[in-house]
Protein backbone atom coordinates (compact mmCIF):
# COMPACT_ATOMS: atom_id res chain seq x y z
CA UNK A 1 0.00 0.00 0.00
CA UNK A 2 1.24 3.52 -0.64
CA UNK A 3 -0.57 5.42 1.77
CA UNK A 4 -0.76 4.94 5.86
CA UNK A 5 -3.56 2.97 7.39
CA UNK A 6 -4.87 4.70 10.63
CA UNK A 7 -7.25 2.68 12.95
CA UNK A 8 -8.71 4.62 15.59
CA UNK A 9 -11.99 5.02 18.03
CA UNK A 10 -14.39 7.46 17.71
CA UNK A 11 -17.28 8.99 19.63
CA UNK A 12 -20.19 6.10 20.31
CA UNK A 13 -17.42 3.62 20.29
CA UNK A 14 -16.94 3.52 16.34
CA UNK A 15 -13.46 1.72 15.54
CA UNK A 16 -12.89 3.70 12.32
CA UNK A 17 -10.34 2.09 9.72
CA UNK A 18 -8.83 4.40 7.12
CA UNK A 19 -7.34 3.30 3.92
CA UNK A 20 -5.76 5.64 1.82
CA UNK A 21 -4.01 5.72 -1.78
CA UNK A 22 -3.86 2.71 -3.29
CA UNK A 23 -4.30 -0.27 -1.70
CA UNK A 24 -1.80 -2.40 -3.94
CA UNK A 25 -0.59 -5.57 -2.64
CA UNK A 26 -1.69 -5.17 1.04
CA UNK A 27 -0.31 -6.85 3.92
CA UNK A 28 -3.53 -7.78 6.20
CA UNK A 29 -0.65 -8.53 9.32
CA UNK A 30 -0.02 -4.83 8.89
CA UNK A 31 -3.89 -3.87 10.04
CA UNK A 32 -5.99 -6.94 11.60
CA UNK A 33 -3.92 -6.87 14.71
CA UNK A 34 -4.88 -3.07 14.64
CA UNK A 35 -8.41 -3.87 14.40
CA UNK A 36 -8.33 -6.68 16.82
CA UNK A 37 -7.01 -4.64 20.01
CA UNK A 38 -10.11 -2.20 18.91
CA UNK A 39 -12.66 -4.53 19.01
CA UNK A 40 -11.17 -5.91 22.46
CA UNK A 41 -12.75 -2.89 23.73
CA UNK A 42 -16.48 -4.06 25.30
CA UNK A 43 -17.47 -0.89 24.35
CA UNK A 44 -17.21 -0.97 20.51
CA UNK A 45 -20.47 -0.43 18.59
CA UNK A 46 -19.19 -1.07 15.21
CA UNK A 47 -16.39 -0.75 12.68
CA UNK A 48 -16.37 1.42 10.07
CA UNK A 49 -13.92 1.56 6.73
CA UNK A 50 -13.13 4.84 5.46
CA UNK A 51 -12.67 4.40 1.79
CA UNK A 52 -12.94 8.07 1.11
CA UNK A 53 -9.43 8.56 -0.01
CA UNK A 54 -9.16 5.61 -1.62
CA UNK A 55 -8.18 5.74 -5.51
CA UNK A 56 -7.67 2.05 -6.12
CA UNK A 57 -7.54 -1.56 -5.26
CA UNK A 58 -6.68 -4.93 -6.23
CA UNK A 59 -7.01 -8.67 -5.05
CA UNK A 60 -5.07 -8.21 -2.10
CA UNK A 61 -7.15 -4.73 -1.12
CA UNK A 62 -10.58 -6.47 -1.37
CA UNK A 63 -9.14 -9.46 0.47
CA UNK A 64 -8.42 -6.64 3.53
CA UNK A 65 -11.88 -5.56 3.55
CA UNK A 66 -13.50 -8.80 3.47
CA UNK A 67 -10.64 -9.97 6.48
CA UNK A 68 -12.04 -7.02 8.08
CA UNK A 69 -15.56 -7.98 8.30
CA UNK A 70 -14.73 -11.11 9.19
CA UNK A 71 -13.12 -10.14 12.66
CA UNK A 72 -16.42 -7.79 12.93
CA UNK A 73 -18.96 -10.61 12.38
CA UNK A 74 -16.93 -12.73 14.86
CA UNK A 75 -17.10 -9.73 17.23
CA UNK A 76 -20.84 -9.64 17.01
CA UNK A 77 -20.77 -6.04 15.88
CA UNK A 78 -21.72 -3.98 13.00
CA UNK A 79 -19.62 -3.36 9.87
CA UNK A 80 -19.87 -0.70 7.27
CA UNK A 81 -17.92 0.31 4.52
CA UNK A 82 -18.62 4.09 3.70
CA UNK A 83 -17.34 7.10 1.16
CA UNK A 84 -15.95 4.59 -1.58
CA UNK A 85 -15.52 6.31 -5.23
CA UNK A 86 -17.38 5.47 -7.96
CA UNK A 87 -14.62 3.64 -9.61
CA UNK A 88 -14.14 1.96 -5.91
CA UNK A 89 -17.74 0.70 -6.02
CA UNK A 90 -17.95 -1.02 -9.55
CA UNK A 91 -14.89 -2.22 -8.81
CA UNK A 92 -16.60 -4.02 -5.66
CA UNK A 93 -19.72 -4.94 -7.91
CA UNK A 94 -17.65 -6.44 -10.41
CA UNK A 95 -15.99 -8.89 -8.23
CA UNK A 96 -19.46 -9.49 -6.29
CA UNK A 97 -18.89 -8.56 -2.88
CA UNK A 98 -21.18 -5.45 -2.90
CA UNK A 99 -23.03 -7.36 -1.17
CA UNK A 100 -21.16 -9.03 1.55
CA UNK A 101 -19.47 -6.12 2.06
CA UNK A 102 -23.13 -4.16 2.65
CA UNK A 103 -22.91 -1.85 -0.39
CA UNK A 104 -25.65 -1.81 -2.91
CA UNK A 105 -25.17 -2.41 -6.23
CA UNK A 106 -22.89 -0.10 -8.19
CA UNK A 107 -24.30 0.34 -12.31
CA UNK A 108 -20.99 -1.54 -13.78
CA UNK A 109 -20.65 -0.32 -17.70
CA UNK A 110 -20.51 -3.33 -20.03
CA UNK A 111 -17.52 -4.69 -20.85
CA UNK A 112 -15.69 -3.09 -24.00
CA UNK A 113 -17.28 -4.77 -27.03
CA UNK A 114 -14.49 -6.22 -29.10
CA UNK A 115 -13.47 -4.02 -32.05
CA UNK A 116 -12.66 -5.24 -35.79
CA UNK A 117 -9.27 -6.99 -35.66
CA UNK A 118 -6.59 -4.61 -36.65
CA UNK A 119 -5.99 -3.90 -39.96
CA UNK A 120 -3.09 -5.84 -41.88
CA UNK A 121 -0.85 -2.29 -42.62
CA UNK A 122 -0.99 -1.70 -38.64
CA UNK A 123 2.00 -0.68 -37.03
CA UNK A 124 2.50 -2.13 -33.60
CA UNK A 125 4.01 1.14 -31.68
CA UNK A 126 6.41 1.02 -28.71
CA UNK A 127 5.46 3.02 -25.84
CA UNK A 128 7.68 1.49 -22.96
CA UNK A 129 9.35 -1.56 -21.36
CA UNK A 130 10.23 -1.17 -17.77
CA UNK A 131 11.40 -4.10 -15.12
CA UNK A 132 9.51 -4.32 -12.25
CA UNK A 133 10.14 -5.69 -8.46
CA UNK A 134 7.57 -5.00 -5.31
CA UNK A 135 8.34 -1.13 -5.35
CA UNK A 136 8.42 -0.83 -8.84
CA UNK A 137 4.62 -1.36 -9.15
CA UNK A 138 3.46 2.32 -8.38
CA UNK A 139 5.74 3.76 -10.88
CA UNK A 140 4.65 1.61 -14.16
CA UNK A 141 1.00 1.72 -12.67
CA UNK A 142 1.30 5.87 -12.99
CA UNK A 143 3.33 5.77 -16.04
CA UNK A 144 0.63 3.62 -17.61
CA UNK A 145 -1.82 5.89 -16.07
CA UNK A 146 -0.24 8.96 -17.91
CA UNK A 147 -0.15 7.16 -21.32
CA UNK A 148 -4.23 5.80 -20.45
CA UNK A 149 -4.75 9.62 -20.50
CA UNK A 150 -2.89 10.59 -23.58
CA UNK A 151 -5.39 7.71 -25.49
CA UNK A 152 -8.13 9.18 -24.22
CA UNK A 153 -8.88 6.74 -21.48
CA UNK A 154 -11.46 8.21 -18.33
CA UNK A 155 -13.48 6.61 -15.51
CA UNK A 156 -14.13 2.88 -15.28
CA UNK A 157 -12.26 2.30 -18.43
CA UNK A 158 -8.97 3.85 -17.28
CA UNK A 159 -9.46 1.93 -13.69
CA UNK A 160 -9.99 -1.28 -15.26
CA UNK A 161 -6.77 -0.94 -17.50
CA UNK A 162 -4.83 -0.44 -14.60
CA UNK A 163 -6.53 -3.11 -12.55
CA UNK A 164 -5.96 -5.49 -15.46
CA UNK A 165 -2.07 -4.50 -15.53
CA UNK A 166 -1.98 -4.65 -11.61
CA UNK A 167 -3.20 -7.63 -11.42
CA UNK A 168 -0.86 -9.48 -13.51
CA UNK A 169 2.28 -7.53 -11.96
CA UNK A 170 0.91 -8.48 -8.48
CA UNK A 171 1.27 -12.31 -9.23
CA UNK A 172 4.80 -11.85 -10.89
CA UNK A 173 5.78 -10.28 -7.33
CA UNK A 174 3.97 -12.46 -5.19
CA UNK A 175 4.23 -16.11 -7.45
CA UNK A 176 6.61 -15.36 -10.53
CA UNK A 177 10.22 -14.87 -8.42
CA UNK A 178 9.21 -10.97 -7.02
CA UNK A 179 10.12 -9.38 -10.24
CA UNK A 180 9.54 -9.20 -13.71
CA UNK A 181 9.27 -7.18 -17.20
CA UNK A 182 6.40 -5.04 -18.61
CA UNK A 183 6.24 -4.32 -22.03
CA UNK A 184 3.45 -2.09 -23.70
CA UNK A 185 2.73 -1.72 -26.74
CA UNK A 186 0.10 -0.29 -29.28
CA UNK A 187 -1.30 -2.17 -32.44
CA UNK A 188 -4.31 0.39 -34.15
CA UNK A 189 -6.82 1.00 -31.09
CA UNK A 190 -5.67 -1.62 -29.20
CA UNK A 191 -3.05 -2.14 -25.95
CA UNK A 192 -1.27 -4.90 -26.10
CA UNK A 193 0.65 -5.66 -22.60
CA UNK A 194 3.03 -8.18 -22.12
CA UNK A 195 4.16 -9.33 -18.70
CA UNK A 196 7.06 -11.41 -18.12
CA UNK A 197 8.38 -13.43 -15.55
CA UNK A 198 11.45 -16.23 -14.85
CA UNK A 199 8.92 -18.08 -11.98
CA UNK A 200 7.91 -21.50 -11.64
CA UNK A 201 4.80 -21.34 -14.11
CA UNK A 202 1.07 -20.73 -13.72
CA UNK A 203 -0.44 -24.13 -13.54
CA UNK A 204 -2.52 -25.60 -16.16
CA UNK A 205 -5.86 -25.52 -14.32
CA UNK A 206 -5.45 -22.03 -13.39
CA UNK A 207 -4.96 -20.84 -16.69
CA UNK A 208 -8.35 -21.94 -18.44
CA UNK A 209 -10.98 -19.73 -18.16
CA UNK A 210 -12.98 -20.04 -14.60
CA UNK A 211 -16.27 -18.48 -13.27
CA UNK A 212 -16.10 -15.66 -11.66
CA UNK A 213 -14.32 -17.09 -7.87
CA UNK A 214 -16.83 -17.14 -4.78
CA UNK A 215 -17.87 -13.62 -3.42
CA UNK A 216 -15.64 -13.85 -0.19
CA UNK A 217 -13.34 -16.13 -1.41
CA UNK A 218 -9.44 -15.09 -0.66
CA UNK A 219 -7.11 -15.20 -3.57
CA UNK A 220 -7.42 -17.13 -7.20
CA UNK A 221 -9.54 -13.60 -8.92
CA UNK A 222 -6.15 -12.31 -10.50
CA UNK A 223 -6.27 -13.80 -13.67
CA UNK A 224 -10.47 -14.07 -13.95
CA UNK A 225 -10.47 -10.17 -13.52
CA UNK A 226 -8.09 -9.53 -16.23
CA UNK A 227 -10.03 -11.72 -18.18
CA UNK A 228 -13.04 -9.74 -17.47
CA UNK A 229 -11.04 -6.13 -18.54
CA UNK A 230 -9.61 -7.26 -21.29
CA UNK A 231 -9.98 -8.29 -24.87
CA UNK A 232 -8.60 -11.15 -24.38
CA UNK A 233 -5.36 -12.97 -22.56
CA UNK A 234 -2.89 -14.76 -24.18
CA UNK A 235 -0.70 -16.88 -21.40
CA UNK A 236 2.69 -19.14 -22.47
CA UNK A 237 3.83 -20.94 -19.34
CA UNK A 238 6.61 -22.98 -17.90
CA UNK A 239 9.21 -24.37 -15.82
CA UNK A 240 11.44 -21.62 -17.24
CA UNK A 241 8.67 -18.41 -16.37
CA UNK A 242 5.75 -17.19 -17.74
CA UNK A 243 4.75 -14.40 -20.26
CA UNK A 244 0.95 -13.24 -20.28
CA UNK A 245 -0.01 -10.85 -23.17
CA UNK A 246 -2.94 -8.30 -22.15
CA UNK A 247 -4.95 -7.26 -25.17
CA UNK A 248 -7.71 -3.85 -24.05
CA UNK A 249 -9.28 -2.60 -26.98
CA UNK A 250 -9.76 1.31 -26.93
CA UNK A 251 -13.07 2.87 -27.27
CA UNK A 252 -13.26 4.11 -31.66
CA UNK A 253 -13.18 7.47 -30.25
CA UNK A 254 -10.17 7.60 -28.22
CA UNK A 255 -6.79 9.07 -29.57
Amino acid sequence: MDGPVRVETVGGGRVVVTLTGSVLLARPADVLPQVERALKDDDTTGVDVDLAEVTALDSSGVALLILIRRLTVRARTEFRVRDARPEILQHLNLVGVNALLGLPAAATPDDRAAGPPAPATAVVVPVFSEPFDLQGVKAIRDRLSSYATSCGLSGFDHYKLLLAATEIMANVVVHGGGHGTIDVERLADRLLLRVTDQGPGIPRRRRVARHRPRPGRIGASGLWLARRVCERIDIQSGPGGTTVLLTYALSPHDE
